[in-house]
């Protein structure tokens, strides 16, 4: 992104946070329904991170990665609408809660137990499927650089990626997956 764009940003002109805006929130938008699978909260969720970056704008550092402060602000807001759904027991398209920004210690332990739950349920994977999950989810790396360092195919790498997320589902549910791809990969 311009950084011309993202210093006018900071000092507060409206017409460069337009610019970001219409820039950003269809991927945003896209992104967040992807996880969570509901309309509703994904435009919460991107009018919450939007008016945050409005709100933090002066915190912008314009030589950094705009991306990568958008993604986050995103994980993290869609993290605690998901965390919202397993506290209250529900599912994540029943929640109309637009405080979606929380910082409890109660929140954190919660999630704190399910991220270990969730790490069992990997752990119990066939040995192949666990590194290669682990690899593309934790490590962040590409089919293409898993398939060599495990001397495998990306054909190979996708299908271990597809039973993991499969038995994950199975075994947590859509909610689930959603904290992992969310939380887990802060």
């Amino acid at each position: 992104m311009d950084s011309k764009l993202l210093y006018r940003l900071k000092e507060g002109d409206r017409d460069a946070f337009n610019t970001v805006y219409w820039r950003y929130s269809p991927k945003v938008y896209n992104t967040v329904l992807y996880l969570l699978n509901d309309s509703d909260a994904a435009e919460d969720i991107v009018q919450e991170l939007f008016l945050t970056i409005w709100e933090k704008r002066g915190q912008i550092q314009p030589e950094l990665n705009f991306e990568a402060y958008i993604a986050t602000i995103a994980r993290n807001l869609a993290y605690n609408y998901v965390r919202k759904a397993f506290h209250n027991n529900q599912s994540v398209e029943d929640i109309n809660d637009s405080n979606l920004i929380t910082n409890s210690d109660e929140g954190a332990i919660e999630a704190e137990s399910l991220r270990e739950y969730i790490f069992n349920v990997i752990s119990s994977f066939p040995e192949m499927r666990r590194k290669v999950f682990i690899m593309s989810r934790f490590e962040n790396l590409s089919h293409a650089e898993i398939a060599e360092k495990l001397t495998i195919s990306e054909r190979t790498v996708a299908v271990h990626i597809y039973h993991a997320l499969k038995e994950l589902r199975k075994v947590l549910g859509d909610k689930a997956v959603a904290f992992l791809f969310i939380y887990l990969s802060m």
